[in-house]
């Protein structure tokens, strides 16, 4: 599952968001606007169920987390390059395979890098910013041997340059497989508004998805999305 959480959320939400999670209960989660509230409420109610999880919450928009059943070989926070907003990787032991997991967060489209900047300015200045991230992040994989389970908010559609940068490097997108039922993320279950933008996605290399889903309930401005994965059989040689 991959979930931003809203960094404003009232308590009473935060709480709302926690129900999906305990209700779906997934065995991986990618956890975006990650607050130091947010991680104290995920580790009081759901602590026990996910005992390999590593956290790193901060005030705002940059806190980011991975929950995990099963047990991390290892982790990592690094930056989005060319920005420092952060992702975290981690190896994760499934059964008798391992498989790399990275949550990220690309650049908001409104967000702004001066005062003075327009909001025309801004959607343009970030959607290129996105496509640098996307490529920085697709050059940091390109020799990784492990599947690969890319997801978290993209702030972008499938058509634009990050998520088009993902496909060519061979990353299959959760709702193209069967027994799909996706769609629009944001807003989410904090508003009365429609969706109108699919932003939140989970991708996979070396991975087969068998079921995707776009959650309609929870406490943020984004729905949380959950898909069912397994390990592509090796080809015969």
């Amino acid at each position: 599952m991959t979930y931003n959480v809203l960094y404003e959320a009232p308590a009473e939400d935060v709480e709302k968001s926690l129900d999906v999670i305990e209700k779906e209960m997934p065995d991986l989660l990618c956890l975006r606007e990650l607050t130091p509230g947010f991680a104290q409420a995920f580790r009081k109610r759901l602590g026990k169920q996910y005992p390999h999880t590593v956290l790193a919450p901060r005030k705002g928009t940059w806190g980011v987390g991975i929950a995990s059943r099963h047990p991390l070989l290892r982790t990592e926070r690094f930056p989005e390059k060319p920005h420092r907003l952060p992702a975290m990787e981690a190896d994760v032991k499934l059964g008798g395979r391992e498989l790399k997991m990275v949550c990220v967060h690309l650049m908001a489209p409104g967000a702004k890098h001066s005062p003075s900047e327009t909001l025309l300015e801004s959607l343009e200045k970030n959607a290129k910013l996105r496509e640098r991230q996307g490529e920085a992040l697709m050059k940091r994989y390109e020799k990784e041997e492990k599947p690969l389970l890319l997801l978290g908010d993209m702030n972008e559609g499938r058509q634009a340059a990050a998520m088009k940068a993902f496909a060519a490097a061979g990353f299959v997108h959760s709702c193209d497989g069967p027994k799909a039922s996706c769609g629009n993320t944001w807003p989410g279950a904090n508003t009365a508004l429609p969706s109108v933008v699919e932003i939140d996605h989970i991708l996979g290399r070396g991975l087969t998805f068998s079921e995707a889903r776009v959650l309609r309930s929870g406490g943020s401005d984004h729905y949380p999305v959950r898909a069912f994965f397994g390990f592509e059989q090796p080809r015969n040689r």
